[in-house]
């Protein structure tokens, strides 16, 4: 369990990893069904819109920076916000690395807000998405 006196500039949050697969889409657009589009599931259809291949829903990709952020922080924690820019989505058959920095801590008698920046990559290097974060810690037992 994280502790939240521990929490300080520059550190930076364990990696967090995805492969881009049909599968995981697949399970992702069963319970979000408004979100199956052709692009998500058909390679044809993603070449067809100018990528390589299929690619994630957009929803998806976000919530795997929200993942990372609840592995981090804990069943205690809450994500204040999360503001990425989606600059290109994961491709079927790559995989996706979300990591993050601390940039800012505040400490109250009742929690730790932190800010951080975020970022998912592709296994190829290429930033799909750059954000920031502000995530709330009940402030450890002194």
């Amino acid at each position: 369990m994280l502790d939240s006196n521990s929490i300080a500039v520059g550190a930076e949050l364990p990696s967090f990893s995805r492969e881009g697969t049909l599968l995981h889409w697949a399970r992702y657009l069963g319970v979000n069904p408004v979100h199956i589009v052709g692009h998500h599931l058909d390679d044809e259809v993603g070449r067809h819109e100018g990528f390589d291949a299929s690619f994630i829903p957009a929803p998806l990709e976000h919530a795997y920076l929200h993942a990372m952020l609840r592995q981090w922080m804990g069943p205690t924690g809450r994500v204040r916000f999360l503001d990425i820019r989606l600059r290109r989505p994961l491709l079927r058959g790559r995989t996706l690395s979300a990591g993050g920095t601390v940039t800012k801590v505040v400490r109250t008698d009742a929690e730790v807000i932190v800010d951080l920046d975020v970022w998912e990559t592709d296994d190829l290097g290429e930033v799909l998405a750059p954000g920031t974060a502000q995530v709330a810690i009940p402030a450890a037992a002194s």
